[in-house]
C-alpha cells in the first residue's frame, strides 16, 4: 500500500470546505472518480517530491488542496474559475485582469 502524505480520499475530502468548491463539482456535474483520479496524481506528486525529514503542516496542506483544485479547475471546468486567497483559500470566477496583475506582481518582485 502506498503512504501518502494525504489520501487522495481525504485530499477530496478536504475540499469540501474550501468556500466554493463543492458547489463547483455541482455546477460542472464533475463525478467523484474524476476528482479522485486527481487527487491521486497529486497526493503521489507530493509524496514522492516530499523531503522525509521535513514535517508536514497545515499550510503545505492548504498548498496541497490549492493545487488539487487548481488541476481540477485546469482539467474539467474550462478555466472558468481560479483559486484566490480571500483570505482563506476560495474559488472565484476566472478574472483575466486579475490573473495578469498578479503576473505582474510576481515578476516586479512584490
Amino acid at each position: 500500500m502506498y503512504n501518502y502524505l494525504v489520501h487522495p480520499q481525504d485530499l477530496v475530502f478536504n475540499s469540501h470546505r474550501v468556500n466554493g468548491f463543492t458547489q463547483l463539482v455541482k455546477d460542472e456535474h464533475i463525478p467523484q472518480w474524476d476528482l479522485l483520479d486527481i487527487a491521486t496524481e497529486v497526493a503521489s506528486q507530493w509524496t514522492d517530491d516530499w523531503p522525509e525529514d521535513q514535517g508536514f503542516g497545515s499550510s503545505d496542506m492548504t498548498y496541497m488542496i490549492k493545487e488539487f483544485i487548481d488541476d481540477v479547475i485546469g482539467s474539467l471546468c474550462g478555466g472558468k474559475y481560479m483559486t484566490k486567497f480571500t483570505p482563506g483559500l476560495s474559488i472565484v470566477e476566472y478574472s483575466e485582469a486579475e490573473y495578469h496583475n498578479r503576473v505582474q506582481r510576481m515578476e516586479s518582485g512584490i
